[in-house]
């Protein structure tokens, strides 16, 4: 069997401006955003998705800082006719994933190649605001530049976020907003980027279980 040519890899700081995608049209083109270690990067795979009996093919890698690219970078892809989705491992063979991302334990789920779905995160409490409701808001009202960090997390359905807004180093939850990611993460970046909060990107975020309780119901 022959060995398929290595990815197009793009540092998203130097990414051309020319779409990242050669074929497919919406219907089959999707992105997975998964988080990595250091948390203030992530690494966005594109594949086309194919008919039921047909393999995925993956298509390019994109790398790039939380803060300063995930927000256009999803921007990006909803205008190159892209499905976007945020999860923790996506559903393609486990050695590409590791050839460009650590695959991460999470809540004790097995990572198997290839999944038929991504392994996704765990379910928002109902109590959680939505952030459509907080935009144009202060989110932060406690802490200063050196203290604030904003958590993004991957919840059960794809298309959505969970942001945690954390006070280091006593780990206080100062917000918590859920939101869309093709309408709402961009424009959250941006709100706690001006005000001065670092943005990281987590599978599970470095909180006690108790703290994260208050917002993720587990995973049945």
């Amino acid at each position: 069997m022959s060995t398929p040519p290595p990815l197009p890899v793009y540092e998203l700081e130097d990414a051309p401006e020319a779409s990242l995608w050669t074929k497919g049209d919406a219907s089959s083109r999707r992105v997975f955003i998964v988080p990595v270690l250091p948390p203030s990067t992530f690494v966005a795979f594109g594949a086309l998705w194919p008919a039921p009996t047909d393999p995925v093919e993956a298509h390019f890698v994109a790398m790039g800082n939380v803060a300063e690219h995930l927000g256009t970078f999803v921007e990006r892809m909803v205008r190159e006719e892209t499905r976007v989705e945020l999860c923790i491992c996506p559903p393609l063979p486990r050695e590409l994933v590791e050839q460009y991302a650590s695959v991460p334990p999470y809540e004790g789920h097995e990572y198997e190649a290839p999944p038929g779905t991504p392994v996704r995160g765990m379910s928002a409490h109902a109590s959680v605001e939505d952030y459509s409701r907080l935009r144009g808001t202060m989110l932060w009202t406690e802490g200063d530049a050196t203290s604030r960090h904003t958590y993004l997390l991957p919840l059960s359905d794809s298309s959505e976020f969970l942001a945690l807004g954390v006070t280091l180093p006593s780990a206080e939850v100062v917000f918590a907003a859920k939101g869309l990611l093709v309408e709402n993460l961009g424009t959250l970046i941006r709100h706690v980027r001006d005000e001065q909060s670092f943005v990281e990107l987590y599978a599970r975020p470095p909180l006690p279980p108790e703290v994260l309780a208050r917002y993720l119901s587990p995973l049945s």
